[in-house]
């Protein structure tokens, strides 16, 4: 049996105490935001483009940490401002940082990708940038183990096959591991 994701007070318990990532240290620093609401998750389908490494997948909201961010939180925010339109921290209450995951993506090395969860008490009017193709909100049930054969990497990969809207999504690599991190938080 697959283990459910916890609820909203289970991670508002859980991640208030814990410390955020420090920006220093080894690989590039990146921030993203886990933005629940009413059981759900938003996804986002990243727009094509030539430069991005990770372009047409799967993500959180989120990117590369800027010189003026105070923090990997304030880049989190502002990277979810600028992809989506919203203020998660007016709209909502960020709960706390879920943790820090590695990654590479192409012609990139090393990534540390701080994740933090934000819960929204509705869902909020989204403006998309021209970064993001498509957003989701994805009932975190939907969220099932398996696996998918993507183009990157030989061989089937762990990953989440879920669709809304007739438009399918296979969430793998860095998203699939943030929300597993989500998932084992108890």
């Amino acid at each position: 049996m697959v283990r459910p994701f916890p609820d909203v007070e289970t991670l508002r318990g859980a991640l208030a105490g814990r410390p955020e990532p420090p920006v220093e240290g080894p690989g590039r620093p990146a921030a993203v935001l886990v933005c629940l609401q009413g059981g759900r998750v938003l996804l986002l389908q990243r727009a094509l483009h030539e430069k991005d490494p990770w372009s047409g997948h799967v993500s959180l909201p989120g990117g590369r940490h800027e010189p003026g961010d105070q923090s990997l939180l304030q880049t989190a925010l502002r990277e979810t401002c600028e992809e989506v339109g919203f203020d998660a921290g007016a709209v909502g209450d960020v709960l706390g940082p879920l943790g820090e995951y590695a990654g590479r993506g192409r012609g990139i090395r090393a990534i540390r990708i701080a994740a933090f969860v934000a819960w929204l008490p509705a869902e909020p009017a989204m403006r998309l940038s021209d970064e993001v193709a498509s957003a989701h909100w994805i009932d975190l049930d939907a969220l099932v183990p398996g696996e998918a054969v993507v183009s990157e990497v030989r061989g089937p990969m762990p990953a989440f096959l879920v669709e809304d809207d007739g438009v399918r999504l296979t969430v793998w690599g860095i998203t699939h591991g943030i929300l597993e991190l989500l998932r084992q938080v108890d």
